[in-house]
């Protein structure tokens, strides 16, 4: 879902989504394609109302790599 790169506008690099979805794995959240039809994507971005600890972002990145 996140593998760079593809850019779907010209002039882009194609990372916007892998950094969006390092950034909401580091805040302990996860992101979920919902739908993609007619060249027209949604996704889901869920992040923890509380706080969470770095050591076990750390480990949550490394457990879904």
């Amino acid at each position: 879902m996140c593998s760079p790169p593809f850019a779907a506008r010209s002039g882009g690099t194609g990372l916007g989504l892998a950094i969006a979805h390092e950034l909401v794995r580091a805040h302990g959240g996860a992101i979920e394609l919902v739908e993609s039809v007619g060249g027209r994507t949604r996704f889901l971005i869920t992040i923890p109302d509380q706080p969470v600890r770095p050591d076990e972002a750390r480990q949550t990145i490394r457990r879904q790599t």
